[in-house]
């Protein structure tokens, strides 16, 4: 039955708005103590840093989701060479009189008190009240791929786009309180072994990768390993590697100068013609268009209007 397994009292409270997001290749970094008016959820898929929480300090490294809450001061820093990681701010309840505001909280402002009358009123929610710092669970894996598809989401910037977004954070903040929770029974045995397989799809993307093979050497027959990664990711393991195939396309598209077929080859392709086909089987519309439809938008990352407080 719908809903049967728990957090239908959830969805008229839930209602996520995402003011920025970005997916990014960073060197050495440094973000100084702040605090913000919304909520920052970070997702590092690979690279190693620093984060300070609440006090917390956090050696940081690829997995790790962490979730920092409106008013809590924190710092983060990415090592070098360098870090990849996916972020969002946003609002838990989307607020029509108060969540339209557009501009950043640089490192080093703790003192909000002009600002009050935007920050994110408490979420009474006790499961989402207490997420702070790191978030490490079975469920990270999820939660950076969707954190991700909502980075691709605002680079399309097409009609409703906002709507979709919103659906994915609820489906991320869904995943984050089921990793809360905990496993249940039947499900445990496999999921690290299934993380780690799918970590390594998505790491080695652009590799001529065997699915029999990747299975062996995760001890798991082929026929079991796609039955497992299907129950647990919802697609196959082909599928999941073409999915990561070009989200890393996509990343390129918006994030260098490379031509399309260059970006073919980069990710896997054996052409851009094979490339452009999976493309639009995926996307909807031809590397092309998504290439262009994603110049007009200037909130995904980075920022080149000055603060407005």
């Amino acid at each position: 039955m719908p809903g049967s397994g728990g957090g239908s009292e959830l969805i008229p409270i839930i209602s996520p708005y995402v003011r920025h997001c970005g997916h990014e290749q960073r060197g050495s970094w440094l973000i100084e103590s702040r605090k913000l008016l919304d909520y920052l959820i970070v997702y590092i898929a690979s690279g190693n840093g620093r984060f300070e929480v609440a006090g917390v300090t956090t050696e940081a490294g690829p997995g790790d989701v962490f979730w920092i809450p409106p008013d809590t001061p924190h710092m983060m820093e990415g090592y070098p060479p360098s870090m990849e990681l996916a972020y969002a701010h946003f609002d838990v309840v989307y607020q029509p009189g108060k969540s339209h505001w557009d501009f950043s909280i640089p490192g080093g402002m703790l003192d909000l008190a002009e600002l009050s009358a935007l920050m994110h009123e408490p979420v009474c929610e006790p499961r989402v009240a207490r997420l702070c710092g790191r978030l490490h669970s079975y469920t990270n894996e999820r939660v950076g791929h969707l954190l991700k598809d909502v980075c691709a989401e605002a680079v399309r910037a097409q009609p409703c786009g906002a709507l979709r977004m919103s659906g994915m954070m609820t489906e991320m903040i869904a995943e984050i309180l089921r990793g809360q929770a905990g496993l249940t029974s039947g499900n445990s045995a496999h999921i690290p072994v299934l993380e780690r397989a799918a970590n390594f799809l998505h790491q080695h993307c652009r590799d001529p990768l065997s699915i029999e093979r990747i299975a062996r050497q995760h001890g798991l027959s082929p026929a079991h390993f796609r039955q497992l990664f299907h129950k647990h990711y919802g697609v196959s393991p082909r599928t999941y590697l073409r999915q990561s195939r070009i989200g890393k396309a996509c990343r390129l598209m918006m994030g260098s100068s490379q031509t399309l077929s260059e970006i073919a080859i980069a990710v896997g392709f054996e052409s851009v013609h094979s490339f452009s086909k999976a493309f639009h089987a995926e996307e909807g519309l031809a590397p092309s268009e998504y290439r262009r439809a994603g110049q007009a938008y200037t909130r995904v990352s980075g920022r080149n209007t000055p603060y407005s407080y």
